[in-house]
C-alpha cells in the first residue's frame, strides 16, 4: 500500500474530507457544461440540482480553481441563451423568463447613467453665454421658474 492509498483509507467515513480536487472539479464542470447545452436549462441552479449539488458549488470550485472559471462563464451563457430562446418560442412564461434574465444574467430594462456628481444632486449650474443679451434672457427664465413654484 502506497502513501496515497493510506491517505484514502484513512478518509473512509470522514464526512469532512475535501472531495473537490482539481480533476473532480473539472469533470463536474464539464458534465455541467454538457448538461447546460440542453434547451431545458434556463438557470444554473437547475443544472446543479440535476447533478445533486447546489448552485453554490460552482462558486466554491471557481474560488478554489480560478482556471476553471471560463467553464462557469460558458455554463451561465448557455443558460442565458436557453432562457432567451425559450421565451421566444413560448416554452416558458415570458415574465418568469425576463425575471430570470434580470436576476441571473444582468439584464435590465434601461441603462442608468449618473450624470450628476457622484450621485449627489447638483444644486446650481454655471452657464457660459456667448452674447451680451443672454444673461438678461436667462434671468427672465429663472424668474419665471421661481414664480411657478
Amino acid at each position: 500500500m502506497d502513501k496515497n492509498q493510506k491517505i484514502s483509507e484513512s478518509m473512509k467515513g470522514n464526512t469532512n474530507a475535501e472531495k473537490w480536487d482539481f480533476d473532480t472539479s473539472e469533470k463536474f464542470m464539464q458534465k455541467a457544461l454538457k448538461l447546460s447545452k440542453e434547451k431545458d436549462y434556463d438557470f444554473i441552479g437547475e443544472v446543479a440540482y440535476d447533478l445533486n449539488q447546489d448552485k453554490g458549488t460552482f462558486d466554491y470550485i471557481i474560488e478554489k480553481f480560478p482556471e476553471l472559471s471560463p467553464l462557469k462563464t460558458r455554463l451561465k451563457n448557455n443558460c442565458e441563451v436557453n432562457c432567451f430562446r425559450n421565451i421566444k418560442t413560448e416554452q416558458i412564461n415570458t415574465a418568469a423568463g425576463i425575471m430570470n434574465l434580470k436576476s441571473n444574467h444582468g439584464w435590465t430594462d434601461r441603462l442608468r447613467t449618473d450624470v450628476t456628481s457622484d450621485g449627489k444632486r447638483l444644486e446650481a449650474a454655471n452657464i457660459v453665454v456667448n452674447s451680451a443679451a443672454m444673461p438678461d434672457k436667462l434671468k427672465g427664465l429663472q424668474d419665471d421658474l421661481e414664480e411657478s413654484k
